[in-house]
């Protein structure tokens, strides 16, 4: 059985707001960036980095990642801390406006609770299957594993062996045909029942893993008819609770929680990212791939050769 949900404050500690920052460059925008772009490069960062998405041993460094981004977005998001900051250079400077009556942990406290929720789960989804990032991070992908495609899944965010092969087959291909990347033994010498094997296993972890973030979600309303909870509190609010709790329940395993999440939350008829907690990263992949995943370009970078590496 897994343990309770967190404590409502647990892990939501602001602590000091990271004024040393370039808002810009933590949110990876130019200085003239509009404000839907703004609060677009803030979604995406904020959903990659959450620290519900983080291995137990990364919290840490998720957690103060995730100070960062709400940070900057706070300064860029309102257009008077944003022009003090432009002039001055200082995000101090910012926060201290006389008609301001701004508070960080309140900010900050409301964008972990409020970013991953049903809906920004689909948008960010959308957003990204399909682009020329995620193009790009199959590729880089696929050199960095050698062509194991057991392996690839775990470095591209959002991904499902199960809904995603063909798709992922059909960009490898492609690259691999205009010579853009490398084509390697164990990905050209992979036969269709092996492949067929390696899908069902996948299938069945899905479909496991499925019925237990359905578990956890019943646990988790129980645990809510147990105590005092504030009038409409929806249970998108306690998607970080769940996401622990599945955590949990893999004993520290890092997965791709997101989709399980949608399955249970996200409005019905969004369809096409259903992931399994079986491809999220590995601790250490995942450290890997939150560095990678902002410089990657959109061929991945990839060496040129058609040559099958042994």
């Amino acid at each position: 059985m897994p343990k309770h949900p967190r404590d409502e404050d647990e892990e939501l500690e602001a602590g000091e707001a990271p004024t040393e920052i370039n808002p810009y460059e933590v949110l990876g925008v130019p200085q003239d960036a509009s404000q839907d772009d703004i609060k677009k490069a803030y979604r995406k960062a904020a959903l990659k980095h959450h620290p519900d998405k983080a291995t137990p041993d990364d919290k840490q460094s998720a957690h103060t990642k995730f100070q960062e981004i709400a940070f900057a977005f706070a300064i860029l998001s309102d257009e008077r801390r944003r022009k003090r900051y432009d002039t001055t250079g200082r995000t101090e400077e910012s926060l201290d406006l006389d008609d301001d009556d701004f508070d960080w942990t309140t900010f900050f406290r409301e964008q972990f609770k409020g970013v991953v929720n049903g809906e920004t789960i689909n948008k960010f989804s959308d957003e990204y299957k399909g682009s020329d990032e995620e193009r790009g991070h199959v590729l880089q992908a696929f050199t960095k594993v050698k062509g194991n495609m057991s392996s690839l899944y775990s470095y591209v965010m959002l991904s499902d062996m199960v809904d995603d092969e063909e798709r992922f087959r059909s960009i490898i291909d492609k690259a691999i045909a205009d010579g853009e990347i490398e084509n390697y033994k164990k990905y050209a010498q992979e036969s269709e029942s092996a492949r067929q094997k390696r899908i069902d296993r996948a299938r069945k972890q899905k479909e496991k893993e499925s019925h237990e973030a359905e578990q956890a979600a019943e646990e988790i309303k129980d645990n809510e008819k147990g105590q005092a909870k504030k009038k409409g509190k929806k249970d998108d609010a306690d998607l970080g609770d769940l996401a622990a709790l599945i955590q949990q329940r893999q004993k520290g395993r890092a997965e791709n929680f997101f989709d399980n999440l949608e399955a249970k939350y996200a409005p019905k008829g969004k369809k096409g990212n259903t992931n399994a907690g079986l491809d999220e990263p590995p601790e250490e992949a995942f450290a890997a791939n939150r560095k990678k995943a902002s410089g990657a370009d959109a061929t991945g970078g990839a060496r040129k050769s058609k040559r099958a590496r042994k």
